[in-house]
């Protein structure tokens, strides 16, 4: 009895100092933080520019669309072979949507700007800046979500003042900010300063 008391002993000492042993070097228990993989958010890309004009033509006018054509305060701009699928009017010219490539127009001459996969298309109030979502350029997001590259462009220039990625949405301007709005309902919020 008394053998089997200090085997039993021996085996309860035995496995408590593994026990602190393994826990002194620093080896896995249920108190410990599992380190949870790292996934980042590529670099936003070199953006090139948009085309520009100085077309009579802004916010005010009363644009609309016909097959292939853009009508603006009653005059036909016909585009064919491209189509017209989403306009946004902006000073000195209309971008559009022709199926999924981003193009300009000044009311002579249509140029596309090198975005092939975009949606979205919105115009800031006073026709300063436009946006869209470029979907070429996106990227997944944490939990393994697609995200578009939200992007905003000065119109009288063509340059760039911001880009960021957000979840796929509904895209529009508040002030100096740009909004999107994804399917989760969250608003993502792209600072582009110039009011308006």
């Amino acid at each position: 009895m008394v053998r089997r008391s200090a085997r039993l002993l021996t085996a309860a000492v035995l496995t408590a100092v593994v026990a602190v042993t393994l826990g002194a070097c620093g080896g896995p228990d249920d108190e410990t933080d599992r380190p949870s993989p790292t996934v980042s958010t590529p670099a936003v890309p070199t953006l090139a520019d948009l085309p520009v004009g100085r077309a009579e033509v802004g916010p005010g006018n009363s644009v609309h669309v016909r097959g292939s054509r853009i009508v603006v305060d009653g005059r036909a701009i016909d585009l064919a072979p491209l189509r017209v699928d989403e306009v946004a009017v902006v000073r000195g010219g209309v971008f559009f949507r022709n199926g999924t490539e981003l193009w300009f127009t000044d009311l002579d001459r249509a140029r596309a700007t090198g975005y092939t996969d975009v949606q979205s298309l919105v115009a800031s109030p006073d026709g300063r800046r436009i946006a869209f979502l470029d979907l070429e350029h996106g990227a997944n997001g944490r939990s393994g979500n697609p995200l578009a590259l939200v992007l905003a462009f000065e119109a009288a220039t063509g340059k760039p003042l911001g880009a960021s990625y957000a979840e796929p949405g509904t895209i529009r301007f508040d002030g100096d900010a740009l909004l999107v709005r994804g399917a989760t309902g969250r608003d993502h919020r792209l600072p582009v300063g110039g009011g308006g």
